[in-house]
């Protein structure tokens, strides 16, 4: 029997989603509904009904994701629920295989969301991420004493159409995602509990670097969720007014930033985190994969690598699970990104359809092959582990070919 899906109603459905995520614990008991209302009307909403009322919903934002210098088209899929009563009807999945259709439809080139759990994502082509590092450090400890200290600026929810936009501004490393609603930061900023921001402007009074934070009593520990800034120094400046928090909170906790290696402006950090250990206020970071890729259109993705190097070309032959969840829901109007491919990585890299005998092959599930181009791991690492094979050789020089910095998305979602 086909699912009842439709399109989200603001006036209808909103209680209906936050009952959704009430019982799956993503809001409290005492949570506000309007940072929700605010968070899905910025966004592209799918309800799955049962004896029509609303028990799952999916959700996925337009952005882009840097690859190495080029912006490509982004569906973020920024949430899955389901009710406690509708699990195993099908809705999550094959929701978000109609949520990776709309975005490719919409332009999309690649897809992202942040997982539950490694394993479910997997059947509709999600690849697994790097980890990912959640640094908690005492403030105190920041070494940059070398870094002058300039009062910052106050920012509130307010403040969040300019946030966002020093956000798209803010320095772009590789694998870095901007979502492009303002909406979506003024959410994030709502949804911190006992919020607040600094930042600091440019002389025409632009803001150019900011965080913003959640507080919790009177020595936190402190979470920053958003962290902003168009060049190094900026970073700097901003860890220094972390330091500057030392006086009276014990912890501070951020993603590091892709750029550095915090260990480096902290001092006596092996110390520190023996002392620690097994308090509130523990020290040191945690190591986690929890963001997924998969391509969704995948000449536009090869086009993307300029490589130096020899080129290196070769027959992909490319599997996508998302296809078979939507045929079973009746639409096989998306074609997905499973295919027989030539592909050439080079100065000017291409995949275009066919087979050239001459060639040796890959073979690969989408979910594979992403996490190779995007350089979560090298290719022969994925072959590993994962669903990719081809010869060593031909692995060597891909590993060669695809050598990437490590992409982390600079955004939590």
């Amino acid at each position: 029997m086909a699912l009842d899906i439709r399109s989200y109603d603001p006036a209808a459905d909103l209680a209906a989603v936050d009952r959704i995520w009430r019982e799956v614990g993503w809001l409290e008991k005492d949570d506000p509904i309007e940072p929700l209302g605010v968070f899905l009307g910025g966004s592209n909403v799918e309800v799955g009904l049962l004896d029509d009322q609303p028990e799952c919903a999916v959700v996925w934002t337009p952005g882009s994701l840097r690859y190495q210098d080029t912006d490509l088209g982004l569906c973020a899929v920024t949430a899955v629920t389901t009710s406690r009563i509708g699990r195993k009807q099908g809705f999550a999945t094959t929701m978000t295989a109609r949520a990776l259709r709309a975005g490719a439809g919409a332009g999309a080139a690649v897809a992202a969301l942040g997982m539950f759990d490694q394993g479910f994502y997997d059947r509709v082509g999600f690849g697994s991420g790097p980890y990912e590092l959640m640094v908690n450090l005492d403030p105190a400890s920041l070494d940059v004493g070398h870094v002058p200290y300039r009062r910052p600026e106050r920012l509130a929810v307010g403040d969040h159409a300019e946030m966002h936009r020093a956000f798209v501004r803010r320095h772009r490393h590789h694998g870095s995602v901007v979502l492009d609603p303002p909406s979506i930061m003024e959410a994030e900023c709502q949804w911190a509990s006992d919020g607040f921001g600094l930042g600091y402007r440019d002389d025409d009074g632009r803001l150019t670097h900011f965080f913003f934070a959640s507080a919790k009593g009177e020595h936190g520990p402190y979470r920053i969720h958003v962290l902003a800034y168009e060049e190094p120094g900026q970073l700097l400046e901003l860890l220094r007014l972390v330091h500057e928090l030392g006086d009276q909170v014990t912890t501070v906790r951020l993603a590091e930033p892709a750029e550095i290696q915090l260990q480096d402006l902290v001092k006596t950090p092996i110390r520190r985190r023996t002392q620690t250990e097994s308090s509130p206020h523990a020290t040191g970071a945690e190591a986690l994969a929890f963001y997924q890729y998969r391509i969704l259109d995948l000449p536009a993705c090869v086009a993307a690598r300029r490589w130096s190097g020899p080129q290196v070309r070769f027959n992909l032959d490319l599997g996508d699970p998302a296809v078979a969840v939507l045929e079973r829901d009746g639409d096989n109007a998306w074609p997905g990104a499973a295919g027989r491919f030539v592909v050439t990585i080079g100065s000017t890299s291409s995949a275009e359809p066919g087979t050239d005998p001459s060639l040796e092959t890959v073979t690969a599930s989408v979910n594979a092959f992403t996490r190779a181009w995007l350089g979560v791991r090298r290719p022969s690492s994925v072959s590993i582990t994962d669903d990719l094979q081809a010869s060593p050789a031909l692995l060597a020089a891909l590993d060669e070919a695809l050598a990437l910095p490590t992409p982390h998305p600079g955004l939590d979602f």
